[in-house]
Formats: C-alpha cells, sequence, structure tokens
C-alpha cells in the first residue's frame, strides 16, 4: 500500500477581518443561497425564494503576507 503524506492545515495564519464588504454576483446559471449567515451558491438561474440572491455581501480580510510559518515552507515545497 502507497504510503501518503499528509500535511497539517496551516492554523498558524491569524486573518484580520476588515469593516469593508464586496458585494459578489454568482456565477451565470447559478445563484446564492444564504443560511444561517453563510452563502452557498445554487445551480440555476436567480428566482426570488427564500434565502436567494443574485449577489451575496462578503467581508474582507487582511493577513501578514511577510510571515512564513514552518507548515507553509512545507505547503510550498509540496507543491513544486
Amino acid at each position: 500500500m502507497k504510503k501518503v503524506e499528509v500535511l497539517k492545515r496551516n492554523t498558524e495564519m491569524k486573518l484580520k477581518k476588515t469593516n469593508k464588504s464586496v458585494k459578489v454576483k454568482a456565477p451565470e446559471g447559478y445563484h446564492w443561497m444564504t443560511e444561517g449567515g453563510r452563502h452557498f451558491l445554487m445551480k440555476g438561474d436567480y428566482k426570488p425564494h427564500k434565502g436567494a440572491s443574485p449577489e451575496a455581501p462578503f467581508r474582507l480580510v487582511t493577513h501578514d503576507k511577510g510571515k512564513s510559518t514552518p507548515a507553509m515552507e512545507a505547503a510550498r515545497k509540496a507543491r513544486s
């Protein structure tokens, strides 16, 4: 059996939430569904119904670009 190396998700990177948001239009042939404050894509053109929207607001975040963690370095090496 072939051994598969599993890289742990980088839990050290901290995203910083901003007060800004952008509205994102759903791709052609899809619409957004909002449930419990989360947005999901649903196949099918937009038609008004509960939770449906042609665009959804997403908050912008930032992160420290200059800092590199050991997990980030391992992921970079695995990709190359």
